[in-house]
């Protein structure tokens, strides 16, 4: 299972999300992060990634949720913890493997997100904690899930 972090830029009432541009997610907008390297605490990947993905430094991330990600596919299970950072420096540059863009909360393009998207940002956005478990099929669909708001993680 790989653990990882993933981080929203959040300007209310501006959302920065990057297109994904390599691998797995390749042209799905997304949040920024990836895996925890040895000794790195959850909070200090969050850092590092947003920073390496999208040339923004987060401040005080919040972490504020954890979804464990199943997939029938060849792709392992992701443990998944989201952070919200409202504090930031630096503008948004393109990376090799993201392209970031800024988005009005009220115009979030779900139709080119993962499916689960939809589910767990509101609660991010509004700053409520939550836990969850998705499991996609073969096609990278929902086949089921369960996500609740919880008051500490």
């Amino acid at each position: 299972m790989k653990i990882e972090t993933l981080s929203i830029v959040y300007s209310p009432p501006k959302v920065l999300l990057g297109l994904k541009k390599v691998r797995f997610g390749k042209g799905k907008y997304n949040g920024f992060g990836g895996g925890l390297e040895d000794g790195e605490t959850l909070e200090k990947c969050a850092v590092r990634e947003t920073l390496e993905e999208s040339g923004v430094e987060i401040l005080n991330p919040q972490r504020i949720g954890m979804i464990l990600f199943n997939f029938e596919s060849d792709e392992p299970d992701h443990e998944v913890h989201f952070f919200r950072a409202i504090d930031f420096l630096g503008v948004p540059r393109e990376s090799d493997e993201m392209k970031p863009e800024w988005f009005d909360e009220n115009q979030i393009p779900y139709n080119k997100m993962w499916d689960d998207d939809k589910y767990w940002l509101p609660l991010l956005l509004r700053g409520q904690r939550f836990k969850g478990r998705f499991n996609f099929n073969l096609d990278s669909k929902i086949k089921s899930y369960k996500l609740k708001e919880v008051t500490c993680l």
